[in-house]
Formats: structure tokens, sequence, C-alpha cells
């Protein structure tokens, strides 16, 4: 057997279409939309036309899908088209008067045009384009929480077993079929969940090496020779229980696209995130060196970029099939490689991501010792060693201190009360009410929120959504129980996400 390479992709935003504008609000989604999810579906449909061997898994979180299936974001996405369509052009009189630069801002016309048209052959339908590849076996696509909530932190269990079920009757809904991946948000892991994963016939998730129990197990490749989980354990997917896969990203392939110093991202050659051009907000700079102000970017180069990513691209398929042999020369197993990472990287902030995603498949593909396999195929042809998972996250130590802080406990004190109060309604919650409030509290879960109060990114926007959700499920925690709430926020319209979620369906799963 050649070897295995597992790429997982994993895609979220929070809910946030109709929630503000620029620079956190829907117009968030629309520049991902545009950098990352379109290239990326052009990418692997080139690949499929030209019968490159080749699977990936692509995780949609279900609150992503929800926005993508909205006809409001459908027709926001191309009024939003048109008006940076119309930026471009005034850029000309903001940029420096050479042919470069003109050159440039007409390859973005272009560009964007071009994604215009794609949007329109897709009828503005991205998540039933994802399930096309999947049909044809380009892809496997994963589910999540239905908000992408921090489970670890979570009060119990029929909260947690909420969040998953909701999020694998979405992904039924939309993709047509019942999921068997998932990706646990933040990669939060608390013994256990592998047990509420299978009561949904999820078969398998992912995580951070970091995550695996140290010790030696028996290694069903290789007789009885053991494994010496503190090395070896990314080389395999592991059953932890209640048959559950996990699969461990390895290591080697993660510094080379994460790591601030050796990641390829940080290129010279690629093009500059952070500064931006007053009026389009283009992207005209590349990063040229890392060590200069912003000011002293020079002009980016597509030609020379989209060589670099080739390069960068061969460079990888090369590691990965390195990788595999030295480690059949050490067991006689190629193994399998797992390089897992946010879907968003690619494009939105490496704007050359997905090009180099659709090179490293051709790559691999000519090189025929390595082939890129969806997580099922791998767990179809391997018996799983026995292993087993600590507490952990992707966050700093593996702890929980990006989520729960000085700064964030507050939110917990809410979401733990709500969460209580919810289930012990349950029994006798039924029709829309008990919809509605299903909806506003799996909003309210969400991690988004804490997270982006403690990274600082958007701090006010983090808080304020989070207390939106809150005082929502606050009234209508007040209603079911027969107080008196808030009349100054009945009118508060509630969010229409999830609406063909039906509480007493999700009871019954």
């Amino acid at each position: 057997m050649n070897g295995r390479f597992v790429l997982v992709l994993h895609s979220h935003l929070p809910y946030v279409l109709g929630k503000g504008r620029w620079p956190f609000g829907e117009e968030w989604l629309h520049e991902i939309a545009l950098d990352t999810y379109l290239p990326l579906l052009e990418g692997l449909e080139s690949l499929d036309r030209d019968n490159v061997p080749g699977t990936i898994a692509v995780g949609i979180t279900p609150i992503l899908m929800e926005q993508l299936k909205s006809p409001a974001f459908v027709d926001s996405f191309r009024a939003w088209v048109d008006i940076k369509r119309k930026a471009l052009e005034q850029d000309v009189s903001r940029l420096p008067d050479t042919q470069e630069a003109h050159d440039l801002n007409m390859f973005y016309r272009e560009e964007l045009d071009q994604r215009r048209g794609q949007f329109e052959v897709l009828g503005g339908d991205m998540v039933g384009a994802f399930a096309s590849l999947q049909e044809r076996g380009r892809l496997e696509v994963l589910t999540s929480c239905a908000t992408h909530g921090y489970m670890p932190l979570f009060s119990n269990d029929e909260s947690r077993r909420l969040q998953i079920r909701a999020g694998a009757a979405t992904y039924e809904y939309w993709m047509g079929r019942k999921p068997v991946g998932f990706w646990l948000p933040e990669c939060g892991y608390l013994p256990g969940i592998e047990r509420l994963l299978a009561e949904q016939g999820l078969r398998y998730f992912v995580t951070n090496a970091a995550a695996f129990e140290t010790g030696e197990t028996p290694n069903p490749m290789s007789g009885n020779a053991a494994i010496s989980t503190s090395v070896d354990a990314p080389w395999t997917p592991w059953n932890i229980g209640s048959g559950t896969a996990v699969f461990l990203r390895n290591p080697a392939t993660s510094e080379q696209v994460w790591s601030r110093d050796l990641g390829y991202p940080g290129d010279g050659v690629y093009r500059e995130f952070h500064r931006r051009c007053e009026g389009s907000g283009w992207q005209y700079w590349r990063i040229t060196s890392k060590q200069i102000d912003l000011g002293a970017k020079e002009l980016y180069k597509p030609v020379d970029a989209q060589k670099r990513a080739a390069e960068h691209a061969a460079h990888f398929a090369s590691l990965v099939s390195d990788l595999a042999a030295q480690r059949r020369r050490l067991t006689g197993d190629p193994g399998v490689i797992v390089a897992a990472y946010d879907t968003e990287l690619f494009g939105h902030w490496w704007y050359e991501g997905p090009r180099w995603i659709a090179a490293v498949l051709r790559d691999l593909a000519a090189k025929e010792s390595v082939s890129a396999v969806a997580p099922t195929t791998v767990l179809a042809e391997r018996d799983l060693p026995l292993g087993r998972l600590r507490e952990s996250s992707w966050g700093t130590g593996g702890g929980h201190d990006t989520w729960m802080n000085s700064e964030t406990s507050w939110i917990w004190d809410m979401i733990h009360s709500d969460q209580r109060r919810f289930v012990k309604l349950l029994p006798d919650l039924s029709g829309s009410a008990g919809d509605t409030l299903l909806r506003e509290i799996l909003l309210e879960e969400s991690s988004d929120w804490p997270f982006l109060i403690t990274t600082g990114q958007a701090r006010s926007y983090g808080m304020s959504r989070f207390l939106e959700h809150h005082r929502k499920v606050r009234n209508l925690l007040a209603a079911a129980e027969g107080e008196p709430y808030s009349t100054s926020e009945q009118s508060q319209p509630m969010d229409h996400v999830f609406d063909h979620l039906h509480l007493d369906d999700l009871r019954r799963m």
C-alpha cells in the first residue's frame, strides 16, 4: 500500500448575515466567499475535469451552511460585488500612475468578473457545489456543532447533545445524506464526547497530536511491535471508544503552512493581507519583507506569486512523499499523514492558497507514492489501535484559556444559567416557541463571541453579539416559565436561521 495523505479543511464563520457591516459583519462573509470558497471550488472542479485522482475533506459548519444557503446572502453578495467592481475602477486615481499599477488593477477587475460569473453559474449555491463534488467522490464533507459551540465548557451533556444533533440534522437537510465526519469546534475535546458523536452515527473527528495520551500500545500493522504514542501517534487514526476514530494532525505538515517563520504564506512575493487601498479595500501590495512597514511594501506581481505557489506546492508534495518513505523504512508502513487547516487561510489570508492546494494534489497524483484520500477510505483500510485523548483544545497549552478567562468568565456564567434552565424546560417545550428558543440558545453558545473578546480582534462586536442573543434567550426562557420579561425587547426580531430544525425532531434523534 502506498502512503495516505488526508487533507482536512475546516470552514467556519459565525452568524454575521445582517449583523453589521465592515469590518465585522456580513462583509466578512462576502470577502471569504469571494477570496476562499469560490477559488477553492474552481480548483477542485479543475481537478475533476482533468481526472486528477485525489479526495480531500472539507468541514462546513452548520451555521455557515445556513448563511450560504440564505437568499439574503445571495442578494447581498451580488450587490457587494457590484460595489467592489465600481470601487476598483475608481482605484485608478488612487494608485501610482505606472503601467504596473494599471495592469494590476485590470487583473483584479477581470478576476472579480470571473468570480461573479462563477457565482452565477452555480446559481449562487456554493453549498450545493460542495455537495455535488462530494457526490462525485472529490470531497468528503464534515459537519460540526450547529453554531461552533465550545463543548468542553458546556454545563451538561444535553446541551452538547443538542449542538451535535442540530449540526447533524442541518447537514442532512442541505447535503442530502447523513454525515460521518465531525470537526470538534476549536478542537475542544472532553472525554465522553465520542459517545455523543457515536449516537448520531459520526465515525471520526480530527484534533492535534498533542492531545493524545502517551504510552505504548500494540501496532496492528506490524504484529506484536508496539507504537510509542508520544512519537508515532499521528501516523494512524485511533479508536478511542464508542466506535469513534480520531485523526491526529501531523506536526511537520502543520508547521510548513502555519508557522509564522517557516510557513509558505509569509514569503515576500505573496500578497500582503494588511495593506489595503483606501476606498476599495483592495490589496495591491506584496509582503516584500516582514521587517518593513506597511507603507514600504512593493506592488504585488501576480505572475511571480503564482510561480512561487507552484514551487511551494512541489516542495510540500515532496515533503509528504519523503515523510511516508521514511515511515515505511522505519516500520514497514508508510502510514497516514494528516494536514488540517482553517479553510479561510487559503485565499482570504493567503491569497495564493487555493492555487497551492490544487497544485499539491496534482503533484501528489504525479508522484503516485502517496494518495490523497478521504478519512473514511483510511478507516476502511486499517485496523485501528486503541488510544485515549486528554481534555484539550488548540488553545495555548491545550487548555481553555482562549475562551474562558477573566475577560469572558461572565459569558460562561450566563450560558451555564441559560443551559440549566433550558434543559429543565425541555420535557415540556414544543412547537414554534420551543423551536425559537432552541435557535437562540444555539446562537448564544457560539465559541466565536468569547474568542473575539479574548483575542481583541473585535472585542466590542463579540460582546454585543453575545448580549444580543443572551437577551433573546432570557426573554424566551421567562416566557416559557410563565414569568415576567422585558417588554422593551419583545419587538426584537428573532433570528431566521435553522428554520428547518424542530426541537421535537431533535429529541427523537
